[in-house]
């Protein structure tokens, strides 16, 4: 992987995804990756994600994540924004 391969991505997850716990499971999937960003709850019941890191890695998350947990249930994964980053982040992935 070279600087040139990173990417921020930002999306908004829509769905059954406020007050069963999905924050923290977006959390612990990030933990598992060389990845930095947040995820945080929005008025409108949807939680928008802020992650950045190498692509493959931020696919592999995006994947886990649209699968949901076991409470969750995952109708859209909307992309805001994507931009190419030129130094990794500090992996850190924090709740809002």
């Amino acid at each position: 992987m070279s600087e040139r391969e990173l990417l921020k991505l930002r999306v908004v997850v829509r769905g059954r995804v406020q007050g069963i716990g999905f924050r923290r499971f977006v959390w612990r999937i990030a933990q598992s990756l060389p990845i930095s960003g947040w995820v945080k709850n929005n008025p409108d019941g949807s939680v928008e994600i802020e992650v950045g890191g190498a692509p493959e890695h931020i696919g592999h998350f995006i994947s886990d994540v649209r699968q949901g947990s076991f409470l969750s249930r995952v109708d859209e994964i909307e992309e805001l924004r994507r931009e190419k980053l030129n130094q990794m982040p500090e992996v850190n992935f924090d709740i809002r």
